[in-house]
């Protein structure tokens, strides 16, 4: 298991404490009093997106625009420091997602953009993805944290026999991590407690089309 640091290294944008403890406690109580409904994933061939917990199992939670609106305005006021870091211009950012993984939730690996001519514009637009954890990993028998769901990263090196090394990520309580969107992931399963996260990607102008509410993470 690889801290922040170890990403940071690897050329990942990280901030740790980029909330402080009391706004991820306020945040996971909104959380868990929103009735987090199934995420779906969008099937590139069809262009729609299903509920496949084959795939992914993991809920969103419909929180009040107070709550998104003070994350946002973090990421906003980051935003000049992350495009500068991957050398891209980005100019917004996504609606961000509340996301919950319970016990034996999952994502398995994927991207969260598309270069597609045929894709939705707000995928074709995503550059950098950005994942804030507001619990961390512990004992949940002792803290509000959870066990498992690790933050799992893929071919960071450029040999292909290198595609199949994983590089999982320790979730940390108010820590920040941006990488590209295309660079694949995944969330491994939850064993125990649960996983709280919230979810967005910095966009370039450009993307004409809004973003569904159950897009990838």
């Amino acid at each position: 298991m690889l801290t922040a640091d170890a990403f940071t290294a690897l050329g990942f944008f990280t901030g740790r404490s980029f909330l402080d403890s009391e706004t991820c406690r306020r945040l996971r109580q909104t959380v868990r009093s929103a009735r987090a409904n199934p995420i779906g994933v969008r099937d590139d061939e069809s262009g729609h997106e299903d509920v496949d917990r084959s795939s992914r199992r993991t809920g969103l939670a419909p929180v009040a625009p107070e709550a998104a609106e003070l994350v946002e305005r973090r990421l906003e006021a980051l935003m000049p420091d992350v495009s500068r870091h991957y050398d891209v211009s980005l100019t917004g950012l996504q609606p961000l997602q509340f996301l919950v993984y319970r016990e034996g939730d999952f994502f398995r690996p994927h991207s969260d953009g598309s270069d597609r001519d045929d894709a939705p514009a707000y995928l074709r637009g995503r550059r950098v993805a950005a994942v804030v954890f507001l619990n961390g990993e512990g004992d949940p028998a002792t803290s509000d944290s959870y066990r498992g769901g690790a933050l799992t990263f893929y071919g960071l090196f450029e040999q292909p026999e290198a595609d199949r090394l994983s590089f999982p990520l320790r979730g940390e309580e108010g820590l920040l991590i941006t990488f590209p969107a295309d660079v694949v992931h995944e969330v491994r399963p939850v064993e125990a407690g649960e996983r709280y996260t919230v979810v967005t990607w910095f966009e370039e102008t450009g993307a004409e089309e809004q973003p569904s509410p159950r897009t990838q993470e």
